[in-house]
């Protein structure tokens, strides 16, 4: 599975363009949530990584070009260790819930609204490292 969210998320990011500002930090959420998403074993932990993965990949309206994302990742790569792993991934939820929150908010009052989704609990472990790196 985890070879599929990188070769969607490599394909989608070779349509070229210019780098954005929030590339790096979108590189880190992406290289985060998808490791949550293919090797966590909880399933609601990795659903929200799978919601963050597409969440970032979504953010590059105006996408770097391969090369560019290819350096950002690979630099991003680095500063990600298994001790603050988990760490930053709670930072990459942060935005998703913000947003699922306004969206939330925008229910029209003549209807109840629907149950508010449930905080993803914070992560407190990261993934096991994966063969590959």
């Amino acid at each position: 599975m985890k070879t599929v969210h990188f070769a969607l998320a490599a394909a989608l990011l070779a349509t070229g363009g210019s780098a954005v500002a929030q590339t790096a930090t979108d590189a880190r959420c992406i290289l985060l949530a998808n490791a949550f998403a293919g090797q966590s074993g909880d399933s609601q932990q990795q659903k929200v990584a799978e919601d963050t993965l597409y969440f970032y990949l979504g953010r590059m309206a105006v996408t770097p070009t391969a090369a560019q994302m290819k350096a950002a990742l690979e630099q991003q790569g680095k500063s990600i260790t298994d001790a603050n792993a988990g760490q930053l991934m709670n930072e990459c939820i942060k935005p998703v819930v913000a947003r699922i929150q306004v969206l939330q908010s925008l229910a029209p009052d003549d209807k109840p609204a629907p149950a508010p989704a449930p905080a993803p609990a914070p992560v407190t472990k990261a993934p096991a490292p994966s063969e590959g790196r």
